[in-house]
């Protein structure tokens, strides 16, 4: 079975120059967990999810790879806020991510199962062109598996 039939229904996408507020918009309108960024030539360049609004918050003197847990609280809520007004103006291309996890249309379903409880969600799966086919998120491979037949021959 391949992984392709675990797309989601409804993939949004936007340009790379569309800015942060136009992509957050376009996330809560088409209500998806992540919107594709396209370049001109309709080639897939990365995505961009509430978590890389939020992982894009944090100051790079605070982000730390692996993540460290702090035992002290800091009032930061006045300086997030301002951030995030501040990044609202900034082109998605600025902030998306563009190394995320992808696979392509034929890979078999059990790879998408594999990389999706490694890496998280969306999984996106592109063509050897770099061509946008959509994401793979857990409830619509969950969805997929329960719908599948199984036939014995």
């Amino acid at each position: 079975m391949p992984c392709h039939s675990a797309i989601v229904e409804k993939n949004v996408t936007v340009k790379a120059d569309e800015t942060v507020e136009n992509a957050l918009k376009a996330l809560r309108k088409g209500k998806v967990s992540a919107v594709a960024v396209l370049g001109e030539d309709q080639t897939f360049l990365g995505f961009f999810s509430m978590k890389v609004l939020l992982r894009n918050l944090i100051p790079v003197s605070v982000a730390v790879t692996e993540g460290v847990q702090m035992d002290i609280t800091l009032p930061a809520a006045p300086g997030v806020a301002k951030r995030l007004q501040n990044m609202m103006l900034l082109s998605v291309s600025d902030i998306m991510d563009r190394k995320p996890v992808t696979l392509e249309p034929d890979a078999p379903v059990w790879k998408a199962v594999s990389l999706l409880t490694k890496n998280g969600n969306p999984l996106t799966i592109i063509d050897d062109k770099d061509r946008f086919y959509g994401f793979i998120t857990y409830d619509s491979l969950v969805s997929d598996l329960e719908n599948f037949e199984t036939t014995d021959s």
